[in-house]
């Protein structure tokens, strides 16, 4: 099941449910410090990192530049992926390797290797590099006559293919940022810093580990039977959209597949991540087990989101189910426009008739206690802060605490006191160490200095 979280208290919800039904180990949190980490682009099509960088670099303000940024991040991100999947076929020599060890496809190694048009010349040449070491038929026979071709031949040949296609492309693409002479250089970098400007946009992304690990994606932890709870919160729509829209396009191509785990996407306030340019994949899905689920307030609000009222009932029309709660507009269902403002509370229409819901009222502190229960299980308390937790405190994720002051919020479930309290960080208890023995052996000078001193 995977589930979007907006405001950062569904998750308890799920834990409760999930501990009623004995899977409260499957459950897996996505961008908080104890979930698991991912890498947010790691299922994303070409198509899907064009259309998100064309959102996050604002093509519609300006068009010329936000699409040359899309097109440079795009083939930058695509070749990185093609090198690392290139390297772990075991095609390349130790010079080569050595090279390209850390050119992992994320956020963080685009920003890295493309911010500046000097780091940009270098990803350039490393391309280079690659695509000479392929193209020299003596060194590359040596490497591929020592790699066993058995049982894998066919991603090997489809790596090989993609980085060859790649490759061409990248370096036919930016061959101008080849030998740039002295006096190009100045202006060069000057049409090149409006690309540099644009990426700022994704530096919070690009900084934040949570989202940038890689070997691990969504469909991934899906496969495995997780339950995915992603915390959306501080997560712009375009961020939440793509991890979405890959998803479900990883989860269409289980259809080949002979097993298949059963999975559920709830998508909450549907408006947000779905546009014109969606694809639900609604007609393949169920051949894939794949159940979509999405919630929105009326259909106007996601008409606005779809562009046009022929896209809402395209979609719509897609979905087995339909049900209808109380609303004021007007919805369309079943072929006409409705009117569902007389409903009752918990009522519902679906599929001609009223029924009545049987609502689940959670009381808040028998969902403090599933998170105890969730946290305990994990062993978080010991893993993220040195502070001692009572029997009955959990810890609680604040984004601006913990990315600005390094800190977590300590909740005391049963009197519900709250404080604040330090997160474990192996590299500030290093710096700490360090500096309290330079604080020492200060101290020890000065002791020194004032001996001698009584002394003459």
């Amino acid at each position: 099941m995977l589930i979007f979280d907006y405001k950062g208290v569904e998750h308890k919800k799920v834990k409760f449910l999930a501990k009623k039904h004995g899977r409260l180990k499957d459950v897996v949190m996505i961008n908080v410090p104890w979930g698991d980490k991912i890498n947010i682009m790691d299922d994303a099509s070409e198509s899907l990192l064009m259309n998100f960088f064309q959102k996050t670099f604002g093509t519609k303000r300006d068009p010329f530049w936000g699409n040359l940024a899309a097109n440079i991040a795009t083939k930058s991100l695509s070749m990185m992926k093609a090198i690392c999947d290139f390297k772990e076929q075991g095609f390349c020599t130790t010079h080569i390797e050595n090279k390209v060890k850390d050119m992992k496809p994320n956020f963080a190694n685009l920003c890295k290797s493309t911010q500046q048009l000097g780091d940009f010349k270098n990803f350039y040449a490393l391309v280079k590099l690659v695509d000479d070491h392929v193209k020299s038929d003596t060194v590359f026979a040596k490497v591929i006559k020592k790699i066993s071709l058995a049982g894998s031949l066919n991603e090997k040949i489809w790596a090989l293919g993609e980085f060859n296609e790649k490759s061409e492309n990248f370096i036919q693409a930016f061959k101008e940022y080849e030998g740039v002479r002295n006096d190009e250089e100045s202006q060069k970098a000057r049409l090149f810093s409006n690309y540099t400007f644009m990426l700022f946009a994704l530096q919070s992304i690009a900084d934040d580990e949570m989202l940038n690990y890689h070997g691990n994606s969504i469909s991934k932890l899906l496969n495995e039977g997780k339950i995915v709870v992603v915390n959306s919160q501080g997560l712009k729509d375009s961020a939440v959209e793509l991890m979405l829209n890959s998803t479900l396009s990883n989860m269409a191509q289980r259809i080949a597949n002979e097993e298949k785990v059963p999975v559920s996407i709830f998508i909450d306030e549907a408006q947000r991540v779905l546009n014109p340019s969606t694809d639900l994949h609604a007609d393949v899905l169920r051949e894939a087990r794949v159940e979509l689920i999405l919630a929105f307030q009326n259909e106007d609000v996601l008409k606005s989101s779809l562009g046009s009222d022929s896209r809402y009932k395209e979609l719509v029309g897609n979905l087995t189910n339909q049900y209808f709660f109380k609303n004021s507009v007007r919805q369309y269902a079943s072929g006409e426009d409705k009117d569902f403002s007389k409903l009752k509370k918990f009522e519902y229409y679906y599929d001609g008739k009223i029924y009545k819901a049987s609502p689940i009222f959670i009381d808040e502190n028998d969902l403090l206690k599933a998170e105890l229960s969730y946290q305990k299980e994990l062993g978080i308390g010991s893993s993220f802060t040195n502070v001692a937790l009572g029997d009955n405190e959990i810890l609680i994720y604040n984004e601006q605490l913990f990315k600005r002051r390094s800190l977590l919020i300590k909740q005391d479930i049963v009197t519900k006191k709250k404080s604040e309290v330090p997160v474990l960080n192996k590299k500030l208890d290093a710096l700490l160490k360090k500096l309290n023995v330079l604080v020492q052996e200060a101290n020890e000078s000065n002791d020194e200095d004032e001996e001698l001193w009584q002394v003459l």
